[in-house]
């Protein structure tokens, strides 16, 4: 591989890992930028604007105003071009572009013809998606309105960013927060007997109205503390709703983005969990991009009429919780000298089983950020006859 190859592969590796430390869920992305997506169709004067975020193996359009797509195959997609540069990326008739003059969507007698995208670049360089605006009429977007969507650009990266330092700060508090659950619990005993003695005081017939008095305040107190021990264990569990998964909601997550891209390919993906362990809660912190990386590999390399089985299990060994993940397949399978060199960031070309092209990039990736979590991480994997990825991810009671 030409070394112009090899620091462009380095530069893609360092964007899609930037991609998957935002640690977001794509499925539900909609409604948060819905504004910001109507807002461009209308300033461009366009039937249809997306905000796209573009991974190893795919383009996901995480809002989108007048066209229902959600994930497209990387191999079709305009918007990977765009975030090539830090340019706006515009094209008047797209049919007149032998990039993409063979696209479905574009040589249809209904396809599209103009496009406009803008990258969408964070703060630290890499251009993660963009915003893209098209017609089914061929046009030309005036300087002005493109300097507008560049600031519609900006704030949809801006109100990721702030996503992201939300989360990292939720989990610098994370300690914190255990501390403050535990002494709420630890309090609100001594509270209530507080509140019932005082309670059963007001029953014993007193001399001094002043020791009533008092009793009463101290009834008060008593009260208003009982009600903010509550409130903080009803902001934890609400908290607990938005940053944990059970089993079965990982399960819903994952088939809502990757169940239509293996029933396009007419391949059978099975999720399982034990459903013995799904009252159990646990942070879902990377969770999501790194099995969806493994199913989307599946996937790629998994030929039509295939399996892949998805097996997600909580065990409690030596009172240690822990979250099991296996994700399998009947696919190509990875040679052995690949997988000796998927920690050295080796990259190399290959081809899917419908000759999507990729560079080895998404078990490198998944090996990373298993070690974030202070996971272990296991693959077994004979050539023609599949692969089997096991995950096990240590679990704080």
């Amino acid at each position: 591989m030409k070394m112009a190859d090899v620091e462009h592969n380095r530069m893609e590796y360092r964007r899609i890992k930037r991609l998957s430390e935002f640690d977001l869920d794509y499925g539900n992305l909609h409604e948060e930028f819905k504004g910001l997506v109507e807002l461009a169709a209308h300033v461009a004067g366009t039937e249809i604007s997306l905000i796209n975020l573009i991974d190893q193996h795919s383009q996901w359009s995480v809002s989108r105003h007048n066209l229902d797509v959600f994930q497209m195959d990387l191999e079709y997609s305009i918007c990977q071009h765009t975030i090539q540069s830090d340019h706006i990326m515009e094209i008047p008739h797209l049919g007149r572009d032998e990039r993409f003059s063979d696209r479905p969507f574009v040589k249809a007698d209904d396809g599209f013809r103009y496009y406009l995208g803008i990258p969408l670049k964070v703060k630290t360089g890499e251009n993660i998606g963009a915003l893209c605006v098209m017609d089914h009429q061929e046009k030309n977007v005036s300087e002005e309105k493109k300097k507008l969507l560049r600031l519609i650009a900006n704030e949809i990266v801006e109100k990721l960013e702030n996503k992201l330092n939300m989360d990292e700060l939720q989990e610098a508090l994370d300690k914190a927060t255990v501390q403050r659950n535990q002494l709420a619990h630890d309090v609100r005993g001594p509270i209530g007997g507080i509140l019932g003695l005082a309670t059963s005081t007001e029953n014993v017939p007193l001399e001094e109205e002043e020791f009533m008095q008092y009793m009463q305040m101290i009834k008060a107190s008593a009260a208003k503390l009982l009600e903010l021990t509550d409130d903080i264990l009803e902001r934890q569990k609400a908290q607990q709703k938005e940053n944990y998964f059970n089993l079965s909601g990982f399960k819903q997550h994952l088939d809502g983005l990757y169940e239509l891209s293996a029933r396009n390919k007419e391949i059978h993906l099975d999720i399982d969990i034990n459903q013995k362990e799904d009252h159990q809660k646990f942070p879902r912190r990377k969770l999501l991009p790194i099995v969806g990386n493994l199913i989307a590999n599946a996937i790629k390399f998994t030929p039509s009429q295939g399996t892949i089985g998805v097996d997600l299990d909580i065990s409690g060994k030596d009172g240690k919780r822990a979250l099991l993940i296996k994700v399998s397949d009947n696919g190509k399978g990875i040679p052995k000298e690949r997988l000796e060199n998927i920690k050295k960031l080796a990259w190399f070309e290959d081809y899917g089983t419908d000759y999507e092209k990729g560079y080895g990039l998404g078990l490198q990736l998944v090996t990373e950020m298993v070690e974030d979590i202070h996971g272990t991480l296991h693959i077994d994997s004979e050539e023609g006859k599949g692969t089997s990825v096991r995950i096990v991810v240590p679990l704080k009671d």
